[in-house]
């Protein structure tokens, strides 16, 4: 069982991990928070191809920069048990670049998404995000086609 200070100590991690990587755009700090053979659980919309490696949520972290570089994370609840920390956050920004293919249009967007992180010694040896992506689409004026 973990305690109350391992416990504040994964939650202090995941609030430098949206702080410095999402709203400061310091990748190189998840060299220092992620274990390097990572198990990363988090597929793109529309993507078939899995993301397996830290080099992979690199690349998410600048398609989002490239698309919304004035880019913010506010996490408005974290919860810790064992050793997960469970994060709601908010992601707001203008989309003033291309994202996956969609050019700018000056759209401002909020979107909610979760994040799962699974950590030991330290650092996070297992992650998973999503996101509200069909909410995203449809502030940046994407017509998503019924099913």
């Amino acid at each position: 069982m973990a305690t109350i200070d391992v416990l504040s100590a994964n939650k202090a991690l995941v609030r430098r991990e949206m702080q410095e990587v999402w709203n400061e755009d310091k990748l190189d700090v998840l060299d220092e928070l992620y274990a390097p053979d990572v198990k990363v659980g988090t597929r793109r919309m529309g993507d078939p191809a899995p993301l397996v490696a830290l080099s992979d949520i690199k690349a998410v972290h600048r398609e989002w920069d490239e698309g919304f570089p004035d880019a913010n994370v506010r996490v408005n609840e974290l919860a810790a048990e064992g050793d997960v920390v469970f994060a709601w956050w908010t992601i707001t920004g203008t989309h003033t670049g291309q994202f996956r293919g969609y050019k700018p249009t000056g759209n401002e967007i909020a979107v909610d998404g979760f994040s799962v992180r699974k950590i030991k010694d330290g650092r996070v040896v297992e992650m998973k995000d999503s996101a509200s992506m069909t909410s995203l689409l449809d502030q940046i004026g994407v017509q998503i086609p019924p099913s």
